[in-house]
C-alpha cells in the first residue's frame, strides 16, 4: 500500500503501475536535506528526475524560463556547493523528492492547483533573502543576498528545509485550493505551518540527519536540535542584515515553543517582547508547529522506549508525523480550516490505523488549547459533519479599517468541522480588522502599477490581500503567492 503511514521508503517510491524507467530510477544529484550551516550536501538518486537536452527535469518539476544547467565531468549532478550549478541541481532534486515522499503519504499523485502537470522552479530569481510560491507564476521561487557579517553569498535554494517548506505550500494548495481564497488567522497559519512540517518531515528521512540529530540529542528532542531549527543560514543572514535578533534566534523559525491557541481577535496585534506571538501567519503557524513537533518528539521518545536506536526512532516518528498529517488534510474542509479541526482529523486518522497515537495526539493538543477536555474523535466524523460554507461580501466601515474603509471584500467562512454560529459578514469584518491591523493587506493608489516586489512587505512575507481598485471603486483580493 502505497499510503502505508509507517512506510519509510522515499527514496525509492514510484508510481502505481509505473515501469522502473530512467526517470524512474533518477539520476545522480546533489541535495542537502537540511541546511548548510548544519550538514555538507549529499549525492542522492532521486526518482522521477531525468536528463533532458541537457539539462535536469522532473515528474513534477521543471527549470522555469532558460534556466538550464549540463553534468559535470563525471556525468551526474554533484556541484560544489555555493555555486549556481549546486543551487540548481539541489533546488531541482529537493522538489521532486518532496513530491515523492507527499504523494507516498497521500496515497495519490499530486496535481498542481494551476492545472500543469510540472510547477517552475526559478533556483535563483534574484537578489533578496526570500523565497515564496506563487499559484499565478505556476512557480516556486529562491534568491540570493550577501551576509553583511560573514560577506558570504547566501541562497535560499540551497537549504533543502526552505526549498521543501516552498513545495509544502505548492502541495497543499493542490490538495485544497479552496484554501487561498481564506482571511482567517487558522487557516493562513495552518498553511505556513503545514510549509514547515514539510521542510522538518523531509529532514527526518536522511539518516545523515537523523544521526546527526541523534547526536545532539540523544533521542529527547526538546533539546535544541538541527531538526527544531529551520532555515538556519538564512535565518541568520536576514538578522545580520537588519542588525538585530529579528527571527528569534539563527533560524528562521524553532519548532520548540510553548506557544498556545487562543481566540485571534483577542491576540495583540502588536505585543511586546523578543518573540511575542501574534496572528500574523508566520507567527500563529507556530502554534500547530509546535503541537506537531511536540507530538513527533514523544512518538520518538515511544520508540526509544519500545527499544530502537534514536537516529531510528527518529526516522519513523517523522515518517509516521508525515502521514497523519497528509492523511488528516485528505480529509480536511475544503475552504477553512481551523487548528481544531485539523487535530480532530489526525485523531480519526490515527484510529483508522490503530489508534496507538491516540493519547500522544490528544494530550499535546490539549497543551496547546488547540482541543479541549472532552474533545476526542466522533465516531461519526465524516464529510457530512462539515459544516457547509457561508459565503459573505461586505464593505469595511469604520474608523477601525482606516484607510481601507469603503473597501469591498468578499469570503467563504464558518466552513468546517468546528465552524461558528455568527453572522458570517461580521465574522468575515473582524477577520479584515486583524489582517489590516497586522499589516497583512497592501493599500494602493487608484491606477498604481503594482509590481511583483510591491506584494511582499519589510520582512519579505507576502500580503494576504492587496487592494485593487476597479471602476473607482476599491476592492481586496487575495494574494496569489505565498512565502
Amino acid at each position: 500500500m502505497i499510503n502505508s503511514i509507517n512506510s519509510l521508503n522515499t527514496l525509492s517510491y514510484t508510481r502505481p503501475n509505473e515501469s522502473v524507467s530512467v526517470a524512474a530510477k533518477g539520476v545522480e544529484i546533489s541535495y542537502n536535506p537540511q541546511d548548510e550551516m548544519v550538514m555538507e550536501p549529499i549525492a542522492v538518486n532521486v526518482p522521477n528526475i531525468r536528463a533532458s537536452n541537457s539539462t535536469l527535469e522532473g515528474e513534477n518539476v521543471k527549470f522555469a524560463g532558460k534556466e538550464r544547467i549540463t553534468p559535470n565531468d563525471e556525468g551526474n549532478y554533484v556541484f560544489t556547493p555555493g555555486t549556481r550549478k549546486f543551487v540548481a541541481a539541489h533546488s531541482l532534486a529537493t522538489v521532486q523528492q518532496t513530491v515523492n515522499a507527499m504523494e507516498e503519504k497521500l496515497g495519490s499523485e499530486i496535481h498542481w492547483a494551476f492545472g500543469d502537470k510540472q510547477i517552475e522552479l526559478n533556483p535563483d530569481a534574484g537578489i533578496d533573502f526570500n523565497a515564496y510560491y506563487s499559484r499565478d507564476s505556476k512557480s516556486v521561487n529562491f534568491f540570493h543576498g550577501k551576509d553583511p557579517v560573514t560577506n558570504r553569498q547566501v541562497y535560499s535554494g540551497s537549504s533543502g528545509e526552505i526549498v521543501s517548506h516552498e513545495v509544502g505550500h505548492a502541495i497543499l494548495d493542490s490538495q485544497r485550493p479552496g484554501y487561498f481564497t481564506s482571511w482567517k488567522a487558522d487557516t493562513n497559519g495552518f498553511h505556513e505551518a503545514f510549509a514547515d512540517l514539510t521542510g522538518l518531515f523531509m529532514a527526518t528521512q536522511s539518516d545523515e540527519v537523523c544521526e546527526l540529530a541523534a547526536q545532539e540529542t540523544g533521542g529527547d528532542m526538546h533539546k535544541p536540535n538541527c531538526l527544531a531549527a529551520t532555515g538556519e543560514l538564512l535565518g541568520t543572514s536576514i538578522n545580520n542584515k537588519v542588525g538585530r535578533n529579528a527571527t528569534g534566534g539563527n533560524y528562521i523559525r524553532n519548532f520548540i515553543n510553548d506557544f498556545k491557541w487562543q481566540a485571534p481577535h483577542t491576540v495583540d496585534p502588536h505585543p511586546s517582547g523578543s518573540d511575542p506571538l501574534t496572528t500574523e501567519m508566520h507567527s500563529w503557524s507556530r502554534i500547530f508547529t509546535g503541537a506537531q513537533y511536540d507530538i513527533m518528539s514523544d512518538m520518538v521518545a515511544r520508540n526509544i522506549a519500545n527499544g530502537m536506536e534514536p537516529a531510528r526512532a527518529i526516522k519513523e516518528a517523522g515518517s509516521e508525523s508525515m502521514g497523519l498529517l497528509a492523511q488528516a488534510v485528505k480529509l480536511a474542509p475544503q475552504n477553512e480550516i481551523t487548528y481544531r479541526d485539523a487535530a480532530l482529523l489526525m485523531l480519526k486518522v490515527d484510529a483508522q490505523n490503530g489508534g496507538q497515537n491516540h493519547d500522544i495526539i490528544l494530550n499535546n493538543m490539549l497543551q496547546r488549547n488547540i482541543l479541549f477536555e472532552g474533545d476526542d474523535t466522533p465516531s461519526d466524523m465524516s464529510m457530512a459533519s462539515i459544516v457547509p460554507d457561508r459565503q459573505a461580501t461586505i464593505t469595511l466601515e469604520g474608523p477601525e479599517f482606516g484607510k481601507f474603509s469603503g473597501a469591498e471584500v468578499s469570503g467563504r467562512v464558518s466552513g468546517g468541522l468546528t465552524a461558528m454560529s455568527g453572522d458570517p459578514g461580521l465574522e468575515l469584518a473582524e477577520d479584515m480588522k486583524q489582517l489590516i491591523q497586522n499589516g497583512s493587506i497592501l493599500y494602493t493608489e487608484p491606477n498604481q502599477t503594482v509590481s511583483k516586489s510591491d506584494l511582499f512587505d519589510k520582512n519579505g512575507n507576502a500580503y494576504i490581500g492587496v487592494v485593487r481598485w476597479v471602476d473607482g471603486k476599491m476592492t481586496i483580493e487575495r494574494n496569489g503567492m505565498i512565502s
